[in-house]
């Protein structure tokens, strides 16, 4: 009976293994087809998928951190940007078409990989615009490297009273958890999943749920599932805080001029954070997007390119 019941249990875990895996095929394909103009950093710790457009001065966009998260954020843009600028839009490590590497991802990861893709592949100071999470990271990296870098667009950045915190024994449990092959993968499966997807973007990114279309969620899917079940690593290191850092004193010791940008009904980091970024900085320029919640980028498009040239040029 007992030996009934394990092979029972084998067999059943088993097929949820195959089942994650059929499903990690299926939801990547439509997103490998995608036709680009690929280029791959080769980083210490895997490929780096990029993109350069236009031509000027270097800038670099670093995009947000979340299930499905990559460069394809900045597409409405980088056409209007490549106009003025040597545009770079970059897949962090762990997202997009990036390597997935089955690592704990840390905020100073990326610290260091903006720093080395700075130096190695732009090989000139640039500006960067970057958002939430990855502005927390540029913000400490511009501080570590102040020589590599021009001018700071941050949108709805974090790192100071929001993810500022290390990861304490709960969170580490979390991340964890979501490591484990069978119940870690499942839960994936579930936060990765076009439905929760769209739950997420209409309650938490966009104000106008007509922004969320099937290409859109397509895209973050395909982009979630890409490299199978190593997806979930960054995601386990980030729900488990990882990547959270205080940039307090980093922020001190900047020399570059600051755009601090917010949609007014960001929920995710609320704009009343900006108070302390004015508080710790107060050369710093803001300017709150009265129609967006965590995507101003997206959801304002022409007015957000307009506002980060001006300041850019200026």
């Amino acid at each position: 009976m007992k030996k009934k019941k394990l092979v029972n249990l084998v067999f059943i875990m088993f097929f949820i293994g195959l089942f994650n895996r059929v499903i990690f095929l299926i939801s990547s394909f439509k997103y490998q087809k995608i036709k680009k103009e690929h280029n791959f950093y080769s980083w210490k710790f895997g490929k780096i998928h990029y993109r350069v457009q236009g031509y000027g001065p270097p800038l670099l966009l670093i995009h947000g951190i979340g299930v499905g998260a990559s460069s394809y954020e900045w597409r409405k843009n980088v056409p209007y940007f490549s106009k003025y600028f040597r545009v770079y839009t970059i897949d962090l490590l762990g997202f997009g078409q990036s390597s997935k590497p089955k690592i704990t991802y840390t905020a100073f990861l990326y610290v260091q990989l903006i720093h080395d893709f700075i130096r190695d592949v732009i090989k000139e100071p640039a500006s960067v615009i970057a958002n939430s999470q990855g502005a927390s990271f540029a913000t400490m990296a511009a501080s570590y490297s102040p020589s590599l870098f021009r001018k700071l667009v941050l949108i709805s950045p974090t790192g100071i009273k929001k993810q500022e915190s290390y990861p304490t024994l709960k969170t580490k449990l979390i991340k964890i958890m979501i490591e484990m092959p069978i119940i870690g993968t499942s839960f994936y499966q579930i936060i990765s999943s076009k439905p929760y997807i769209f739950y997420f973007m209409k309650r938490y990114l966009y104000k106008s749920f007509t922004l969320i279309s099937s290409s859109l969620l397509n895209n973050y899917s395909g982009a979630a599932h890409l490299n199978g079940p190593s997806s979930r690593y960054p995601i386990a290191s980030f729900m488990g805080g990882y990547m959270n850092v205080n940039v307090k004193n980093a922020l001190n010791q900047l020399t570059s001029d600051i755009l601090i940008i917010w949609g007014k009904e960001n929920e995710l980091v609320p704009p009343s954070l900006l108070d302390e970024w004015l508080l710790i900085k107060p050369s710093i320029s803001s300017y709150i997007f009265n129609k967006s919640k965590s995507m101003p980028h997206e959801e304002e498009t022409l007015h957000f390119n307009e506002t980060c040239i001006s300041f850019l040029e200026n």
